[in-house]
């Protein structure tokens, strides 16, 4: 995408920070009632089976936003869009799973993977760039 970087316009950390605060309001009750529903199936108790089904059925759900819309309903409110860096597209479904789970490397260390899109010249986190995507502005949305 390099070729038509000039005719797209990349997402700030603003905005891509509202976003999230945006999906926190809808994937805060959602943690709650899956890790109660895998409690209440537990006998009333947490456990690590249990949890980890909670944490992969919220993943499946952020990852099927993504691939059926290029982005979570806080990054649609916002006119914002994930894309294939290279070729401006719909990325693969392996591609959004490694930008999952970069999610996870760039919040190991402080949050810096995440504040890395201030320097970057293509404002990719380090989740953007271990899966090849950029977050832009899609004003048809």
């Amino acid at each position: 995408m390099s070729d038509r970087q000039g005719q797209v316009e990349l997402a700030g950390l603003g905005s891509r920070l509202l976003a999230q605060v945006i999906d926190l309001f809808w994937l805060l009750p959602l943690s709650f009632v899956l890790g109660t529903v895998a409690a209440i199936v537990n006998g009333g108790q947490m456990s690590l089976g249990g949890e980890m089904m909670a944490n992969l059925i919220g993943a499946l759900v952020v990852l099927s936003f993504w691939v059926e819309r290029q982005g979570t309903p806080g990054k649609m409110v916002l006119g914002l869009r994930i894309v294939d860096a290279e070729t401006g597209g719909v990325p693969t479904f392996g591609r959004f799973v490694l930008r999952y789970i970069g999610y996870l490397v760039s919040a190991l260390p402080l949050g810096l993977g995440y504040l890395w899109a201030i320097w970057d010249q293509r404002r990719q986190g380090w989740h953007d760039k271990m899966a090849g995507t950029l977050v832009i502005r899609d004003p048809r949305r």
